[in-house]
């Protein structure tokens, strides 16, 4: 069994990805969707800012219900369906979040980036490029039946 951690702004774009990562899979997949924050520096940011605290709002119901009807549709192949947030700034930290996730690969859509959730998101590419983990592009696969 695989798991493939999908950076998302929790759109279909993500659902996507996902679907084309699981229809091209020959053997059993996990998804980890991921959003990556930037810890704040200063103080008064980390005293008063309550991001950790509603991070959840910025997934939506139609997110939920896609990635149930994604379970759905590929029960065979996908075992689970997972959602967490990533918050630092050391590349250490992140290795340690994709172990405890144990995660395999990176899949993205290069059409459509990697688009930032508010001001604390942290650009995503180029830290997961450092990271070392294989990063699959799920344009290259093929096109999505859910489209």
């Amino acid at each position: 069994m695989k798991t493939v951690m999908i950076p998302t702004d929790f759109t279909n774009e993500s659902i996507q990805v996902a679907e084309a990562i699981v229809r091209d899979s020959n053997e059993e997949v996990k998804i980890v969707f991921t959003h990556l924050f930037h810890v704040a520096d200063d103080i008064q940011d980390l005293l008063f800012s309550g991001y950790r605290e509603k991070e959840f709002e910025f997934v939506s119901e139609d997110f939920w219900a896609d990635c149930k009807s994604l379970k759905e549709e590929y029960s065979d192949t996908l075992k689970s369906v997972k959602i967490d947030f990533f918050y630092g700034n050391k590349l250490a930290a992140l290795r340690n979040f994709m172990e405890y996730h144990e995660v395999e690969s990176i899949a993205y859509s290069e059409s459509y980036g990697f688009p930032k959730l508010n001001k604390s998101s942290l650009d995503a590419f180029p830290v997961l490029k450092k990271s070392g983990v294989k990063m699959i592009n799920a344009d290259l696969i093929s096109v999505s039946a859910l489209a």
